[in-house]
């Protein structure tokens, strides 16, 4: 299959495709994806299709055939080469789909090109006519000489997937250019943002051969950062030579901000190995027409979520202080979470494809993100393996065995047990398994081994997100001025949204917000008679404390209400890690192992 992409009015956000088919007998089915691999929800890319056509090599009409949603036959006869002609409308900025302005193009294959039924792994060939001006940056090995900006410019790959798995920035981007490890990165960024260049050149650098070294070398020629910088979001998503990241215009400052880019620089470089190269057999091959179930997926993205900040550590880019703290709030965000004692590791891998990226206000009470699971029971598991007297073990040194054994053929479903199993014995590994991955058992990761200790308090406002003590036993909204003692407040049990308006985000389920009917989405306006912000709310439950009551006037609907909350005393849910100084020498010395730093960093 040949494709070719014009951009002839940027503006407009259209892409026009042309896709040749040699020898489609005859009768073809073409196929165009209904998902794209590492984003595990059916996106029907086929809406976004417009005036498809189809002739021969001599211009003549063909017949299309509509067989359902994302397919269509066509009556080739005896042609020997069928032409596909359609527009896509290209308006979405992800980088999971396609997005065209004045300023650039972004191509993600599967919501582009169709694929001819049968023939996944013939090659393709891909070219771009570019708008006059505009550069190509893509993962994919040219076919021939660098083209000048605006001249077409072909690219060739092995197979359909790989053609997928390699997406495509077109525009006036800005190149930047690194070495690590003896190999070529570039990084192709777009858009606008205030941010040193030479800096993130280093950093992201360090991170490439940080992760080098661990996996043994790195497993391509080339390697391709797409960086969008835009407004709020962030994200990313991976791919076996190229990566594309979607970077906030503020994430580069303060401190924090910069190191949650690194992080998501980290996250999906790692992919390249654990998800990319090892990837569940359940996905080998790719079924572009269908989901594919898998229950790992607590592994391929909880075990990358551990190592992307852990990482950093290593690589001498976080404190291992700030590690530590981010660890807390991890462990935090668990502990609130309702849904962590319904649903396992497993169930929520499994179930992807209809709970991660369809969140409702409802969410936290009835599943848990296999992210957030996934890297705590990866935190318990790597601790667990380091434990073993006379063994040499750790996730590392996991990770690299399920690589070398199963990165051609695939992941088996219980392939990461039976890697734990040969270390902790057949009993211990199950033990683990029933309690952490396919039960709902609470975390209880061995910190001792490294020297620290988890410590538990109740949150001092609605914005703490844990990771830190007690600011010397206040509990005051964060950044009260008055610096008061206050007596220890009632539990509301409601999340708020940010923003102006005081609205309620979610209700955790048995809270007393929850038993008293208070709903996601009432505004919050009074309490007892008076109006109340977000300060005053929290101020209101600290005079009141356990076993008073708030008053509420609420909009509901556009409907005034009032409801009366009992409260409850809080729950001891925030957390935090802390350095034991009574540690032994075996524990600080497997506290360095584990992170890279000396164990004096957190004391």
């Amino acid at each position: 299959m040949r494709y070719r992409v014009s951009i002839s009015e940027p503006s407009s956000h259209l892409l026009q495709i042309e896709a040749v088919l040699e020898r489609p007998g005859a009768a073809a089915e073409l196929c165009f994806p209904v998902w794209t691999p590492g984003s595990y929800l059916v996106r029907e890319f086929a809406r976004h299709l417009e005036a498809l056509t189809a002739c021969d090599e001599e211009g003549r009409p063909l017949r299309v055939e509509r067989v359902d949603k994302h397919r269509v036959r066509v009556a080739t006869g005896d042609t020997a080469r069928l032409i596909l002609r359609y527009r896509v409308y290209a308006n979405e900025l992800t980088v999971r789909t396609c997005h065209v302005d004045g300023t650039h193009a972004y191509l993600n294959g599967a919501a582009v090109f169709p694929y001819a039924a049968g023939r996944l792994g013939e090659a393709c060939e891909l070219t771009i006519d570019p708008p006059p001006g505009w550069s190509v940056a893509t993962a994919l090995s040219p076919a021939g000489a660098p083209a000048q900006p605006g001249a077409p410019v072909t690219f060739t790959a092995r197979n359909y997937d790989e053609l997928c798995d390699s997406p495509v920035e077109i525009g006036t981007h800005r190149l930047l250019r690194l070495t690590a490890l003896g190999k070529p990165h570039d990084l192709a960024v777009w858009g606008r943002a205030r941010f040193d260049e030479a800096r993130l050149l280093a950093d992201v650098q360090r991170i490439v051969e940080e992760l080098g070294r661990l996996m043994g070398g790195l497993p391509y020629e080339r390697y391709l950062f797409i960086v969008h910088l835009v407004d709020r979001r962030r994200g990313g998503l991976e791919h076996a030579a190229s990566t594309t990241l979607s970077v906030g215009r503020g994430g580069f400052y303060p401190r924090e901000a910069y190191e949650e880019t690194l992080s998501l620089v980290a996250h999906e470089f790692f992919h390249l190995w654990n998800v990319k190269r090892l990837r569940p057999a359940a996905f080998t091959p790719y079924d572009y027409a269908r989901e594919q179930y898998t229950r790992l997926l607590w592994w391929f993205e909880g075990a990358t979520s551990y190592y992307d900040q852990l990482t950093l550590v290593r690589a001498g880019l976080t404190a291992p202080r700030r590690y530590l703290k981010l660890l807390g709030q991890a462990l935090t965000a668990h502990e609130r979470t309702p849904g962590a004692r319904k649903m396992s590791a497993e169930e929520s891998s499994f179930l992807a494809w209809v709970k991660q990226y369809r969140p409702d206000e409802n969410t936290g009470n009835s599943t848990i993100s296999y992210y957030l699971k996934g890297e705590l029971v990866s935190l318990a598991l790597d601790l667990a393996l380091r434990g073993q007297p006379g063994k040499a073990s750790s996730l590392d040194a996991l990770l690299r065995t399920l690589y070398a054994r199963h990165s051609e053929g695939g992941l088996p479903e219980d392939g990461v047990e039976r890697a734990v199993a040969a270390v902790l014995g057949e009993g211990a590994a199950q033990e683990f398994f029933d309690a952490y991955v396919r039960g709902v058992a609470p975390l209880a990761p061995e910190l001792e081994r490294i020297g620290l200790r988890l410590c538990r308090r109740a949150a001092e406002g609605f914005d703490d997100k844990g990771g830190t003590p007690a600011r010397g036993g206040e509990q005051g909204e964060p950044g009260d001025p008055n610096g008061d003692a206050r007596g220890r407040p009632g539990w509301l049990g409601a999340d708020l949204a940010a923003g102006p308006k005081l609205l309620v985000q979610s209700v955790r389920e048995g809270s007393p917000a929850w038993r008293a009917g208070l709903c996601a989405e009432d505004e919050l306006l009074a309490e007892d008679g008076f109006r109340i912000d977000r300060a005053g709310l929290w101020d209101r439950l600290c005079q009141e404390g356990p076993g008073g009551r708030l008053r509420l006037t609420v909009f509901r609907r556009d409907a005034l209400l009032e409801v009366e909350v009992p409260l409850a005393p809080p729950p001891e849910d925030t957390v935090w890690l802390e350095a034991d100084p009574a540690a032994s020498p075996e524990a600080r010395a497997a506290f360095s192992a584990w992170c890279g730093a000396p164990f004096e960093a957190v004391l």
